[in-house]
Protein backbone atom coordinates (compact mmCIF):
# COMPACT_ATOMS: atom_id res chain seq x y z
CA UNK A 1 0.00 0.00 0.00
CA UNK A 2 2.89 2.38 0.79
CA UNK A 3 4.11 1.50 -2.40
CA UNK A 4 1.17 2.22 -4.64
CA UNK A 5 0.93 5.85 -2.26
CA UNK A 6 4.53 6.49 -3.40
CA UNK A 7 4.35 5.94 -6.83
CA UNK A 8 1.29 8.07 -7.01
CA UNK A 9 2.97 10.72 -5.23
CA UNK A 10 5.87 10.62 -7.53
CA UNK A 11 3.88 10.40 -10.38
CA UNK A 12 1.43 13.40 -9.89
CA UNK A 13 4.32 15.21 -8.95
CA UNK A 14 6.23 14.39 -12.30
CA UNK A 15 2.94 15.21 -13.91
CA UNK A 16 2.92 18.88 -12.37
CA UNK A 17 6.21 19.66 -13.11
CA UNK A 18 5.79 18.66 -16.68
CA UNK A 19 2.59 20.58 -16.59
CA UNK A 20 4.86 23.56 -15.49
CA UNK A 21 7.60 23.43 -17.89
CA UNK A 22 4.63 22.69 -20.84
CA UNK A 23 3.06 26.36 -19.59
CA UNK A 24 6.14 28.22 -19.11
CA UNK A 25 7.11 27.04 -22.89
CA UNK A 26 3.73 28.36 -23.52
CA UNK A 27 4.04 31.34 -22.38
CA UNK A 28 7.86 32.31 -23.71
CA UNK A 29 5.91 31.33 -27.17
CA UNK A 30 3.56 33.41 -26.40
CA UNK A 31 5.50 36.51 -25.61
CA UNK A 32 7.67 36.09 -28.45
CA UNK A 33 5.17 36.23 -30.87
CA UNK A 34 3.79 39.33 -29.21
CA UNK A 35 7.19 40.64 -29.85
CA UNK A 36 7.61 39.39 -33.22
CA UNK A 37 3.80 41.27 -34.01
CA UNK A 38 4.76 44.15 -32.85
CA UNK A 39 8.32 44.36 -34.56
CA UNK A 40 6.20 43.87 -37.47
CA UNK A 41 3.87 46.78 -36.91
CA UNK A 42 6.55 49.15 -35.71
CA UNK A 43 8.22 48.55 -39.10
CA UNK A 44 5.22 48.89 -41.58
CA UNK A 45 4.69 52.33 -39.42
CA UNK A 46 8.22 53.23 -39.35
CA UNK A 47 7.95 52.18 -43.51
CA UNK A 48 5.01 54.25 -43.78
CA UNK A 49 6.40 57.08 -42.83
CA UNK A 50 9.35 57.14 -44.65
CA UNK A 51 7.12 56.49 -47.38
CA UNK A 52 5.56 59.18 -46.71
CA UNK A 53 7.65 61.47 -45.86
CA UNK A 54 9.45 60.23 -49.20
CA UNK A 55 6.30 61.75 -51.25
CA UNK A 56 6.29 65.40 -49.18
CA UNK A 57 9.70 65.63 -50.31
CA UNK A 58 9.13 64.68 -53.84
CA UNK A 59 6.21 66.99 -53.94
CA UNK A 60 8.23 69.93 -52.66
CA UNK A 61 10.90 69.35 -54.66
CA UNK A 62 8.32 69.57 -57.90
CA UNK A 63 7.25 72.66 -56.59
CA UNK A 64 9.88 74.11 -56.30
CA UNK A 65 12.26 73.48 -59.52
CA UNK A 66 9.39 72.41 -61.29
CA UNK A 67 7.59 69.08 -63.10
CA UNK A 68 10.98 67.69 -64.35
CA UNK A 69 13.14 67.88 -61.24
CA UNK A 70 14.33 64.00 -61.24
CA UNK A 71 14.25 63.33 -64.81
CA UNK A 72 17.79 63.15 -66.88
CA UNK A 73 19.25 66.42 -68.22
CA UNK A 74 16.66 68.82 -65.27
CA UNK A 75 19.90 70.17 -64.23
CA UNK A 76 19.24 69.76 -60.15
CA UNK A 77 21.03 66.70 -59.83
CA UNK A 78 24.05 68.16 -61.60
CA UNK A 79 23.96 70.37 -58.35
CA UNK A 80 22.52 68.20 -55.83
CA UNK A 81 23.77 64.84 -54.43
CA UNK A 82 21.64 62.67 -52.03
CA UNK A 83 24.21 62.03 -49.08
CA UNK A 84 22.99 61.18 -45.78
CA UNK A 85 26.33 62.12 -43.92
CA UNK A 86 26.28 65.36 -45.44
CA UNK A 87 28.83 67.53 -43.08
CA UNK A 88 26.23 70.42 -41.27
CA UNK A 89 26.22 72.57 -38.80
CA UNK A 90 24.73 71.72 -35.42
CA UNK A 91 22.30 74.79 -35.49
CA UNK A 92 22.27 77.40 -38.31
CA UNK A 93 21.03 81.28 -36.42
CA UNK A 94 19.14 83.87 -38.40
CA UNK A 95 18.93 87.19 -37.54
CA UNK A 96 17.39 88.56 -41.09
CA UNK A 97 14.30 87.93 -43.16
CA UNK A 98 13.62 88.93 -46.33
CA UNK A 99 10.43 88.24 -48.17
CA UNK A 100 10.33 88.30 -51.89
CA UNK A 101 7.48 87.50 -54.32
CA UNK A 102 8.32 86.29 -57.68
CA UNK A 103 6.03 85.72 -60.21
CA UNK A 104 5.71 85.08 -64.31
CA UNK A 105 2.28 85.96 -65.80
CA UNK A 106 1.71 84.26 -69.52
CA UNK A 107 1.07 86.47 -72.53
CA UNK A 108 -2.58 85.48 -72.37
CA UNK A 109 -2.10 86.73 -68.60
CA UNK A 110 -2.33 82.88 -66.82
CA UNK A 111 -0.16 83.11 -63.80
CA UNK A 112 -0.04 80.21 -61.14
CA UNK A 113 0.33 82.81 -58.52
CA UNK A 114 3.04 84.30 -56.55
CA UNK A 115 5.81 82.22 -55.01
CA UNK A 116 6.34 83.73 -51.80
CA UNK A 117 10.20 82.94 -50.58
CA UNK A 118 11.30 83.81 -47.04
CA UNK A 119 15.37 84.24 -46.89
CA UNK A 120 16.78 83.70 -43.86
CA UNK A 121 20.43 85.28 -43.37
CA UNK A 122 23.35 85.87 -41.21
CA UNK A 123 25.98 88.11 -42.43
CA UNK A 124 28.52 86.92 -40.11
CA UNK A 125 27.61 82.78 -41.49
CA UNK A 126 28.57 81.41 -44.90
CA UNK A 127 24.94 79.99 -45.10
CA UNK A 128 21.58 81.03 -45.73
CA UNK A 129 17.87 79.28 -45.90
CA UNK A 130 14.83 79.52 -47.92
CA UNK A 131 11.05 79.00 -46.75
CA UNK A 132 8.67 78.77 -49.87
CA UNK A 133 4.98 78.96 -49.91
CA UNK A 134 2.39 80.07 -52.03
CA UNK A 135 -0.32 78.42 -54.50
CA UNK A 136 2.19 76.41 -56.13
CA UNK A 137 3.59 74.56 -52.51
CA UNK A 138 0.97 72.12 -50.95
CA UNK A 139 1.06 72.42 -47.51
CA UNK A 140 -1.09 69.65 -46.71
CA UNK A 141 2.44 68.09 -46.95
CA UNK A 142 3.83 69.79 -44.22
CA UNK A 143 6.41 72.90 -43.44
CA UNK A 144 10.13 72.90 -45.57
CA UNK A 145 12.93 75.26 -45.55
CA UNK A 146 15.41 74.77 -47.40
CA UNK A 147 19.30 75.57 -45.83
CA UNK A 148 22.49 76.50 -48.16
CA UNK A 149 25.19 75.78 -46.78
CA UNK A 150 28.36 77.23 -48.36
CA UNK A 151 31.23 76.48 -45.98
CA UNK A 152 30.30 72.45 -45.46
CA UNK A 153 29.47 72.54 -49.10
CA UNK A 154 25.74 70.76 -48.38
CA UNK A 155 21.88 71.56 -49.02
CA UNK A 156 19.57 70.40 -46.42
CA UNK A 157 15.62 70.07 -46.72
CA UNK A 158 14.57 70.42 -42.77
CA UNK A 159 10.70 69.30 -43.16
CA UNK A 160 7.96 69.31 -40.46
CA UNK A 161 4.21 67.39 -40.86
CA UNK A 162 2.36 65.55 -38.87
CA UNK A 163 4.43 62.66 -38.51
CA UNK A 164 6.86 64.57 -36.92
CA UNK A 165 10.15 66.60 -38.21
CA UNK A 166 13.11 64.97 -40.47
CA UNK A 167 16.11 65.74 -42.47
CA UNK A 168 17.59 64.93 -45.92
CA UNK A 169 20.78 66.04 -46.77
CA UNK A 170 22.83 66.45 -49.92
CA UNK A 171 26.24 66.92 -51.43
CA UNK A 172 26.19 70.45 -53.09
CA UNK A 173 28.26 70.76 -56.23
CA UNK A 174 27.74 74.60 -56.84
CA UNK A 175 28.48 75.57 -53.24
CA UNK A 176 32.75 76.14 -53.96
CA UNK A 177 31.67 78.36 -57.33
CA UNK A 178 29.44 80.20 -55.60
CA UNK A 179 31.83 81.51 -52.73
CA UNK A 180 34.59 82.08 -55.41
CA UNK A 181 31.82 84.57 -57.13
CA UNK A 182 31.35 85.82 -53.65
CA UNK A 183 34.88 86.16 -52.65
CA UNK A 184 35.14 87.76 -55.85
CA UNK A 185 32.65 90.13 -55.33
CA UNK A 186 33.48 90.93 -52.27
CA UNK A 187 36.83 91.69 -53.51
CA UNK A 188 35.14 94.42 -55.93
CA UNK A 189 33.79 96.11 -53.31
CA UNK A 190 37.34 96.93 -52.20
CA UNK A 191 39.02 98.63 -54.52
CA UNK A 192 39.77 102.62 -54.56
CA UNK A 193 36.46 104.43 -54.81
CA UNK A 194 37.71 106.42 -57.99
CA UNK A 195 37.87 103.16 -59.81
CA UNK A 196 35.00 101.93 -58.67
CA UNK A 197 32.48 104.63 -59.71
CA UNK A 198 34.83 104.76 -63.37
CA UNK A 199 33.56 101.15 -63.58
CA UNK A 200 29.86 101.71 -62.82
CA UNK A 201 29.94 104.77 -65.13
CA UNK A 202 31.07 102.42 -67.87
CA UNK A 203 28.93 98.87 -66.58
CA UNK A 204 25.64 101.23 -66.70
CA UNK A 205 25.65 103.70 -69.69
CA UNK A 206 23.40 101.75 -71.25
CA UNK A 207 20.47 101.86 -68.56
CA UNK A 208 18.24 104.54 -68.70
CA UNK A 209 17.58 105.69 -65.15
CA UNK A 210 13.03 105.53 -64.99
CA UNK A 211 12.39 107.66 -61.91
CA UNK A 212 12.33 107.06 -57.79
CA UNK A 213 9.52 104.82 -55.97
CA UNK A 214 9.29 103.19 -52.14
CA UNK A 215 9.85 99.78 -51.80
CA UNK A 216 9.34 98.05 -48.45
CA UNK A 217 9.78 101.50 -46.93
CA UNK A 218 13.02 101.47 -48.32
CA UNK A 219 14.09 104.78 -51.48
CA UNK A 220 14.71 103.19 -54.52
CA UNK A 221 16.49 104.59 -58.16
CA UNK A 222 14.65 102.67 -61.16
CA UNK A 223 16.63 101.58 -64.03
CA UNK A 224 15.45 100.15 -67.38
CA UNK A 225 17.39 98.34 -70.24
CA UNK A 226 15.91 96.96 -73.51
CA UNK A 227 17.56 94.56 -76.33
CA UNK A 228 16.07 93.01 -79.27
CA UNK A 229 15.43 89.65 -76.85
CA UNK A 230 13.94 91.09 -73.48
CA UNK A 231 12.86 94.39 -71.29
CA UNK A 232 14.62 94.48 -67.85
CA UNK A 233 13.52 96.69 -65.41
CA UNK A 234 15.57 97.64 -61.71
CA UNK A 235 14.49 98.78 -58.86
CA UNK A 236 18.02 99.24 -56.34
CA UNK A 237 18.35 100.98 -53.13
CA UNK A 238 22.07 101.79 -51.40
CA UNK A 239 19.85 102.34 -47.59
CA UNK A 240 20.89 98.33 -47.67
CA UNK A 241 23.05 95.79 -47.77
CA UNK A 242 21.41 92.78 -46.67
CA UNK A 243 22.98 89.67 -48.63
CA UNK A 244 20.08 89.89 -51.24
CA UNK A 245 21.68 89.41 -54.36
CA UNK A 246 23.78 86.13 -52.57
CA UNK A 247 20.50 84.25 -51.44
CA UNK A 248 19.09 84.85 -55.00
CA UNK A 249 22.27 83.03 -56.62
CA UNK A 250 21.73 80.44 -54.27
CA UNK A 251 18.05 80.06 -54.84
CA UNK A 252 18.59 80.37 -58.67
CA UNK A 253 17.58 76.58 -59.80
CA UNK A 254 14.21 76.89 -58.48
CA UNK A 255 11.70 76.81 -61.19
CA UNK A 256 10.68 81.00 -60.98
CA UNK A 257 14.38 82.42 -60.36
CA UNK A 258 15.65 79.98 -63.26
CA UNK A 259 17.07 82.49 -65.99
CA UNK A 260 16.21 85.50 -63.92
CA UNK A 261 18.34 86.25 -62.13
CA UNK A 262 20.73 89.21 -63.07
CA UNK A 263 24.05 88.66 -63.04
CA UNK A 264 24.34 92.60 -63.39
CA UNK A 265 22.49 95.65 -62.77
CA UNK A 266 23.05 98.80 -61.49
CA UNK A 267 24.86 99.40 -57.87
CA UNK A 268 22.67 98.52 -54.95
CA UNK A 269 20.75 96.07 -53.61
CA UNK A 270 17.67 94.63 -55.53
CA UNK A 271 14.68 95.47 -54.18
CA UNK A 272 12.49 94.69 -57.25
CA UNK A 273 13.10 93.43 -61.16
CA UNK A 274 10.72 92.93 -64.08
CA UNK A 275 11.54 90.83 -67.15
CA UNK A 276 9.56 90.72 -70.21
CA UNK A 277 10.44 88.58 -72.52
CA UNK A 278 9.46 89.66 -76.12
CA UNK A 279 9.11 86.63 -78.26
CA UNK A 280 6.59 84.63 -76.02
CA UNK A 281 5.36 87.66 -74.05
CA UNK A 282 6.05 86.28 -70.32
CA UNK A 283 6.57 88.65 -67.73
CA UNK A 284 8.54 87.64 -64.52
CA UNK A 285 8.38 89.93 -61.63
CA UNK A 286 10.21 89.82 -58.42
CA UNK A 287 9.15 92.10 -55.57
CA UNK A 288 10.87 92.30 -51.82
CA UNK A 289 7.57 92.79 -49.76
CA UNK A 290 8.79 92.85 -46.28
CA UNK A 291 12.55 93.03 -44.54
CA UNK A 292 12.93 92.26 -40.90
CA UNK A 293 16.05 92.81 -39.33
CA UNK A 294 15.26 91.86 -35.84
CA UNK A 295 14.61 88.43 -36.61
CA UNK A 296 15.81 85.63 -34.09
CA UNK A 297 15.50 82.33 -36.13
CA UNK A 298 16.91 78.34 -35.27
CA UNK A 299 17.21 75.23 -36.52
CA UNK A 300 19.12 72.74 -34.02
CA UNK A 301 19.44 69.84 -36.70
CA UNK A 302 19.14 67.34 -33.97
CA UNK A 303 15.78 68.27 -33.81
CA UNK A 304 15.27 66.61 -37.51
CA UNK A 305 16.43 63.23 -37.63
CA UNK A 306 18.07 62.13 -41.43
CA UNK A 307 16.40 60.42 -43.52
CA UNK A 308 17.24 59.08 -46.89
CA UNK A 309 15.37 58.42 -50.23
CA UNK A 310 16.03 55.19 -51.87
CA UNK A 311 19.63 54.78 -50.90
CA UNK A 312 22.35 57.96 -51.54
CA UNK A 313 23.70 58.57 -54.49
CA UNK A 314 27.12 59.40 -54.74
CA UNK A 315 28.72 59.38 -57.80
Amino acid sequence: MRELIAFLIVTLTSLSFVSTADGQIFNRLKDRAKKAAEDKVEEKLSNEVEKAAERAVEKSWQSIFGEEFGSEGDGINVSFAMNSNAVTEEAYRFDVITTMEVETVKKNGNSDGPMIMKMHFNDGEAYSGTKFSGEQIDESEGEMFMIYDLKNESMVMLMENEDGKFSFAYDWRQAQMLAEDFDDMESDEDTAPDEDEEEEMEEWENFEEIGTKTIAGLDCRGYRSENEESVMEYWVTEDEDLGIYKMLRVNEQTKHLKGNVPKNYPAGMLMEMTQEDLSSGEKTTMRVTDINKNASVTYTMSDYPPMSIGGDSRD
